[in-house]
């Protein structure tokens, strides 16, 4: 039909004028306020509707029976109800386009992990608000946020003035059309992303490969995840986390996971990644075992055990710190230090990884691994834990260098400090914490010591020493 070929109608052709509906609900003691659009409301959607139909291709009117509910519902007056018939549609594309995506994409971002067992398929996707529903397209970019706002703004108004709550507001003629313009051409016309596609695909084809990635198809995956926004990033970083985790999930898939994992990993940030500490923690309180071991190894593949929560941190450093020790005593504990030390690492790559409750063990044991034990075979101290532990002693901050010094005059430590092959090596201890150190009193402290390294063991005799260090050792 052409554009010449449409006639347009006035109110009246498609039902009576207002006054007669009111009238006959006024009979049976009907209310009548805010019921029925006025007749001029009803003109403005009868004069201007056809040219926006005319606008709308065949096949999107096809099977749009929502559309023909629009036309009835304004033609009678029930402004309210046409929102709703259009509301409604807005909804179930939502829902297609979260299936597009992938549904276990979108409840992994849309359903908190305490609740998220409950979502499974397509049929829960009715169990989400329409307010979460359209928050998590907006975080999953399936739709924009300009988009975002416009139907969060017709969310409210079709809550507060619509069919579907008692009201005692109305909606205009243009207000009305506005709102189906808004909802046909930016939702019901639009398709999801390039990106949310390639998201969707990339998670299909994980689960159902059989074979382990081949390096090609890494560094391809690797180039695409650069140009992923943070949003897909992070969802697909949680789901993969999801899928690994997963008792149910096969070796293969947990391999080619584990591939792909420190890639996405890496374009993630910190937010995201403590959230999946928080969930690993969830693990342990609820005796999820199984969990809790798959969710251990997976921080461990992607260098991230420092994103568990403090307290398990705390708890995994301080048995940590005891196996070191245990190694440094036992025998051929020059080549069992390093695999210890390097566990360490991976919870601590910087100063503030360090928990505070932990710091005094761990500087203690560090210490007297990277003095030695005043052995003449390779210099008391283990080649491979070198590197480790002066690794280990750079990452610390002025707290950590302060529990560094005081260690120094334990007794345990201090006794080390008399042997020529220790002393050897305290010399290039302390000129790693000199050159990070940042308050000039600990850097004064620590000049005295290097002025004079054989007699350093005495240093706590000295006044000037005593003075600098009073802050921080306590005396009796």
């Amino acid at each position: 039909m052409s554009d010449q070929s449409i006639q347009p109608i006035k109110s009246s052709d498609l039902a009576a004028e207002t006054s007669v509906f009111t009238s006959y609900l006024q009979q049976f003691g009907l209310p009548i306020d805010n019921i029925i659009a006025s007749t001029d409301e009803r003109s403005i959607i009868t004069a201007n509707l056809p040219f926006f139909l005319s606008t709308l291709s065949a096949e999107s009117k096809r099977d749009a029976r929502y559309l023909s509910k629009f036309v009835g519902a304004t033609a009678i007056g029930l402004f309210d109800a046409a929102l709703n018939f259009v509301w409604n549609e807005v909804v179930l594309n939502l829902r297609k386009k979260a299936s597009i995506y992938g549904v276990d994409l979108f409840f992994d971002a849309a359903v908190g992990e305490k609740n998220r067992e409950l979502y499974k398929d397509e049929n829960d996707l009715e169990g989400l608000k329409d307010i979460v529903l359209l928050n998590t397209c907006r975080k999953l970019e399936l739709i924009s946020d300009i988009v975002y706002r416009k139907l969060d703004n017709i969310l409210t108004m079709r809550n507060e003035v619509a069919a579907s709550h008692p009201n005692v507001e109305s909606i205009g003629g243009f207000e009305l059309l506005g709102w189906l313009q808004t909802c046909v051409k930016d939702v019901l016309q639009d398709q999801p992303s390039e990106s949310a596609i390639k998201i969707r695909a990339l998670v299909d084809n994980l689960k159902s490969r059989t074979d382990v990635i081949d390096d090609s198809t890494l560094e391809r995956m690797k180039s695409e995840l650069k140009y992923l926004s943070l949003s897909h990033v992070h969802n697909l970083l949680i789901t993969i986390f999801g899928i690994f985790v997963s008792p149910s999930s096969e070796q293969v898939l947990r391999k080619n996971i584990s591939e792909i994992a420190p890639l996405v990993w890496e374009c993630a940030n910190d937010q995201v990644k403590y959230k999946i500490g928080a969930q690993i923690d969830g693990y342990r309180t609820n005796l999820h075992q199984d969990k809790l071991e798959k969710g251990i190894e997976f921080l461990k593949i992607v260098g991230g055990l420092m994103y568990e929560s403090l307290p398990a941190r705390t708890i995994a450093l301080e048995n940590l710190a005891d196996q070191l020790e245990e190694t440094h005593e036992a025998w051929n504990n020059f080549y069992n230090e390093p695999a210890v030390m390097k566990e360490i690492l991976q919870y601590c790559r910087a100063s503030a990884d360090v928990p505070k409750e932990v710091l005094p063990k761990l500087v203690k044991i560090v210490l007297r691994c990277r003095l030695g034990r005043g052995l003449t075979y390779k210099n008391g101290v283990s080649p491979g834990g070198v590197p480790l532990y002066d690794q280990f002693l750079k990452l610390l901050d002025d707290d950590g260098v302060a529990q560094c010094i005081v260690t120094f005059f334990h007794s345990e430590l201090n006794e080390k400090l008399k042997s020529r092959i220790c002393q050897s090596h305290l010399k290039a201890v302390l000129q790693n914490l000199r050159s990070i150190v940042i308050s000039e009193r600990l850097r004064d402290s620590l000049d005295i010591l290097l002025e004079d390294i054989p007699n350093a063991y005495l240093a706590g005799m000295k006044r000037e020493f005593r003075e600098l260090t009073a802050p921080f050792i306590q005396r009796s």
